[in-house]
């Protein structure tokens, strides 16, 4: 199994921000406009294989439990070994073509350009941290609520039952949120970096 958190130089389970990170160095560092030696074209088709796979929370959770039963940290889930290694293999194979793909995508963007995207993903990103923030706060409230909330049952005064639906309503609040920022995000990085404008 190709382990795509040592192609990256990270340690197993590093974060999306993380994988981003190092994809950015070791990009900048491969692309085939700025390095020349004989390898660094293999070199930047599996960094990028490795980023497409690990930037996709759905691609990375599916990753990370490959991986995991791979490499015996956890038992396969209901499969056979003989199956789960089919089941490795076809994802593989799939993370690898779609990999390659990216990559000859990027390695014809020139040096300069490439940079400049790279850039604008981070400016991009950047603009979500008041988000985060918020998500984080409203979050924040949610755990002060649930401390109090076996006090506020106990003591019958009913105020258990408004705090429960406190609680219920903030954490809906954030998953609101979540999707709102998620799908401003993917509309400006789409704007921004995928239409270069």
């Amino acid at each position: 199994m190709k382990d795509y958190y040592k192609i990256l130089a990270l340690e197993f389970g590093a974060g999306i921000l993380a994988v981003k990170k190092a994809y950015r160095r070791l990009a900048l560092k491969y692309h085939p406009d700025k390095n020349k030696e004989p390898n660094a074209a293999q070199k930047f088709i599996e960094i990028t294989e490795a980023y497409e796979v690990l930037r996709d929370p759905l691609k990375k959770n599916e990753y990370d439990r490959l991986y995991q039963a791979y490499w015996g940290i956890t038992a396969p889930e209901q499969h056979s070994e003989q199956l789960y290694e089919q089941i490795y293999k076809r994802k593989q194979e799939k993370w690898a073509d779609f990999g390659r793909d990216k990559a000859k995508e990027y390695s014809s963007i020139p040096f300069e350009e490439f940079a400049k995207r790279l850039l604008k993903e981070i400016s991009v990103g950047a603009n979500y941290i008041t988000n985060a923030i918020a998500i984080l706060f409203v979050g924040g409230g949610a755990i002060g609520m649930l401390t109090i909330l076996p006090n506020a049952f106990e003591d019958g005064s009913g105020l258990g039952l408004f705090y429960l639906l406190m609680i219920v309503g903030l954490l809906y609040l954030i998953y609101r949120l979540f999707l709102v920022a998620r799908a401003d995000y993917k509309e400006e990085r789409k704007r921004k970096i995928l239409n270069n404008k």
